[in-house]
């Protein structure tokens, strides 16, 4: 319970600096799932659904490329922020999106990996993707910070997650299952996915991983000071 009241209380008392490092990933997601909404697919028939695609093809392909980008890098960019904010130092949040970028290739393999075990995890039951994802989830640190590879990155991760593994589990369900239950809700209430949902949404889902990524960044301080 600390763990979880204290990455809440580092990211509301450094919100303005965090909006803007999730500013750019935020609005590329919010246009790019605004863009697929308006296409209106489910009720079109396979003909106008195939040309309403052809015609936002290129815009489309632009704003998926910009957007794996920026979220790569966020997941870089936001330990060399809360690196900056916990020690003092004057790092900008566009230059730890870059410093996020400059790692672009290693953190992608990783992201992938990363993905990819999780998202099994999901498929089994939603509760292994949960540990999943807390166990592999420290890998930017160690690609950011020690330089090592998308593989050894994703296995010391889950060596130095072995001890609090449990804890790690229930946090990461906490701060996961917020965003589930508010799909769940909204898919509910039959909200239509207009603008303000999808911006709603996107930034739920950031409020809910900031703090958890910050709790990963406090958890491999912790082990790198003893």
């Amino acid at each position: 319970m600390q763990q979880f009241l204290s990455s809440i209380n580092f990211c509301l008392r450094n919100i303005g600096y965090i909006f803007i490092l999730c500013l750019p990933v935020m609005t590329l997601e919010v246009i790019l799932a605004n863009l697929i909404a308006s296409l209106d697919i489910q009720s079109s028939s396979d003909s106008a659904a195939l040309e309403a695609i052809s015609e936002v093809s290129g815009q489309f392909f632009i704003l998926i490329i910009a957007s794996l980008i920026f979220s790569v890098a966020l997941s870089g960019g936001c330990m060399v922020a809360f690196d900056s904010l916990s020690n003092g130092n004057s790092v900008s949040p566009y230059q730890a999106l870059f410093a996020g970028l400059n790692k672009f290739f290693p953190l992608l393999w990783a992201n992938i990996l990363h993905s990819l075990a999780y998202g099994l995890g999901f498929l089994l039951l939603i509760l292994p993707g949960f540990y999943l994802y807390g166990r592999l989830g420290l890998f930017p640190l160690f690609i950011m910070f020690e330089k090592m590879s998308a593989m050894d990155s994703l296995g010391e991760s889950w060596r130095l997650t072995e001890v609090v593994a449990i804890k790690l589990f229930f946090l990461t369900s906490t701060f996961m299952g917020i965003q589930l239950i508010f799909g769940f809700f909204g898919g509910m209430v039959s909200i239509d996915g207009g603008l303000l949902f999808l911006i709603v949404t996107t930034a739920i889902k950031y409020a809910t991983l900031m703090p958890l990524f910050y709790l990963f960044f406090s958890l491999y301080q912790s082990v790198r000071k003893q």
